[in-house]
């Protein structure tokens, strides 16, 4: 069985000559990346015996047979204070990971977990690490090993669910796997040039600017790239062959409040090499911005509960729909179980309220992978064919604020038995989602749209939030009807509910651009300024530590 395959392995070590090495054997052009290169021959030719070949007696063959070969190099630094911690100039590697159904497109060995001592369990298996060379010997007898094994968990699985169902009475049952008419996606892996920017001494130069904030107790500088070559085939004639592009720059910050609080602060930038990052200008700036906001945050006082509302400020606006709105736009279907009342369930909260209002009548939602760039700068979210070798389509979503339809992989849904293109990692994952208003306002108006209403509302304060990452303290603001802005700490916002999205009463008509990466890749939002009617703040409830007895060093 298959498990997801994460496109970001940051790590590993390996001297500046395997680097050379491994670049070399990456770094592939367009007629390298042939069809008939050993390790696809490799790839074909076991695919076509197991399905010809592969059987127990009394027991049913695969139907379907799918393997993912991921080769990838990974190149690693990180700092702190001045000081280089990691220095991982360079690590070749390559894995595979392999998928066996049995049964039939109807009812097969997927989507079923058994209940073991630990709890739930899904048969599902990791990728293993392969030969590095590309030998077509030892490249098959590891696929050849691979795939028995896999098909013997189908096997094992396939009967248990079986026996599971044997007494269930099921009225028109989902099919376990929709049919696809197969396609053949080959792009090259671009020849990268020798890095003309040494990152470790940036490393060094960027973690060295936290130094001027003595109340800092931790803080670190890292980056990291991973390039190189995925590999798809199925039994049903799909073939993949598209590079692995995937860069961060991560900033990281913690400090405590003379109560004890913590607080986090972190600056991100994700992309898809390290070309695309920023400059060295732009990432001084926003690393020392870490440290500011956290000695800000130090000495600002404690936030009360609140209930009203809550204007969520440039990229807070794509913060809130990609915690909270973008998990409900996939079609996410509950796996089946022995024991169905145990099992957790994970269905889409939207797959029935199809044509219904879910958000503003103002407010348009899309997901349109094909979006390569936005406002001059590149977007990483952005993709061609998903990880179940399907062409990525742009879906409208909501329109006028009604939901048209959901993100799908190749799982059927109740109304929705198609893919369209957005199986990624261990199932529907969005790429590019674009939030639009048809009735926005600038956003130097919507502190003011946010004044009226407290004062219509007879509200004492209000909150602006400006920050809310997920791996940080949120940066929130207490502000009253006649203007006044006060930063606060300890306070959160609530998980708002769905129908919180129904009642926004603005969007700006400036867009921002926020990623975060999930098990199937990097998601990117674009969306505006939103003024909710009501949303929660809520008071944080972390233990506190006591502060170190002595003042940190750098203070001195």
């Amino acid at each position: 069985m298959k498990a997801a395959i994460r496109r970001s392995r940051f790590g590993g070590r390996a001297s500046a000559a395997v680097l050379a090495c491994a670049a070399a054997a990456l770094l592939l052009s367009h007629g390298a990346i042939a069809q008939d290169t050993p390790l696809v021959a490799a790839m074909k030719d076991e695919l076509a015996r197991s399905m010809s070949g592969l059987r127990i007696k009394d027991e049913p063959p695969p139907y379907y047979i799918e393997y993912h070969v991921d080769e990838t190099v990974t190149m690693r630094a990180a700092g702190r204070l001045g000081a280089v911690e990691v220095n991982e100039p360079g690590s070749r590697l390559r894995t595979v990971s392999v998928e066996v159904r049995v049964g039939d497109y109807q009812f097969d060995s997927s989507r079923f977990v058994t209940q073991g001592r630990g709890g739930f369990a899904s048969q599902s298996d990791g990728s293993v690490v392969t030969t590095l060379d590309d030998n077509y010997d030892a490249f098959r007898r590891q696929l050849w090993l691979a795939t028995d094994a896999a098909y013997k968990r189908a096997i094992s699985t396939f009967a248990r669910k079986k026996a599971a169902f044997q007494n269930r009475v099921t009225s028109d049952p989902l099919p376990d796997f929709a049919r696809e008419t197969p396609v053949t996606t080959i792009r090259p892996t671009s020849v990268r040039p020798p890095r003309a920017i040494d990152w470790v001494q940036r490393v060094r130069d960027l973690s060295a600017v936290l130094t001027s904030s003595p109340h800092l107790q931790g803080s670190a500088v890292s980056v990291a790239e991973q390039y190189g070559t995925h590999y798809f085939l199925n039994s049903e004639g799909f073939t993949v062959i598209t590079p692995i592009e995937d860069a961060s720059f991560v900033v990281s910050a913690d400090a405590q409040a003379d109560d004890g609080m913590t607080l986090r602060a972190s600056y991100r930038v994700p992309e898809n090499r390290l070309d695309l990052l920023p400059p060295m200008d732009v990432l001084m700036a926003g690393t020392r911005e870490v440290g500011e906001r956290l000695t800000a945050a130090r000495t600002a006082p404690l936030g009360e509960e609140y209930t009203g509302p809550v204007l969520f400020e440039g990229r807070a606006g794509a913060e809130v729909i990609a915690q909270s709105f973008v998990p409900l736009l996939l079609a996410q279907r509950p796996p089946d179980s022995d024991n169905p009342r145990l099992v957790r369930q994970v269905a889409a909260p939207f797959i029935s309220r199809l044509g219904l209002r879910v958000m503003s009548e103002s407010l348009s939602v899309s997901d349109t992978p094909s979006l390569q760039q936005f406002e001059g700068r590149p977007v990483a979210g952005a993709y061609e064919v998903d990880d179940e070798g399907v062409p990525a389509q742009d879906v409208k979503l909501v329109e006028n604020g009604r939901l048209l339809t959901l993100l799908t992989n190749r799982t059927p849904n109740r109304n929705l038995p198609k893919s369209n293109g957005h199986g990624r990692g261990s199932g529907p994952q969005a790429g590019v989602v674009q939030v639009r208003s048809s009735r926005s306002i600038p956003a130097a108006e919507m502190k003011s749209k946010l004044l009226e209403l407290l004062r219509i509302q007879n509200k004492s304060f209000g909150y602006i939030v400006r920050s809310n990452d997920a791996q940080a303290s949120p940066q929130i603001v207490r502000v009253t009807p006649d203007g006044h802005e006060q930063l606060v700490r300890g306070v959160h916002i609530g998980d708002p509910e769905s129908s919180a999205f129904r009642d926004i009463l603005e969007a700006s008509s400036e867009l921002s651009l926020y990623t975060y990466r999930t098990s199937g890749g990097p998601v990117s939002v674009i969306a505006p300024a939103l003024l909710f009617e009501e949303i929660e703040i809520e008071e944080a409830t972390d233990i506190q530590q006591k502060p170190p007895i002595v003042p940190s060093p750098l203070s001195n």
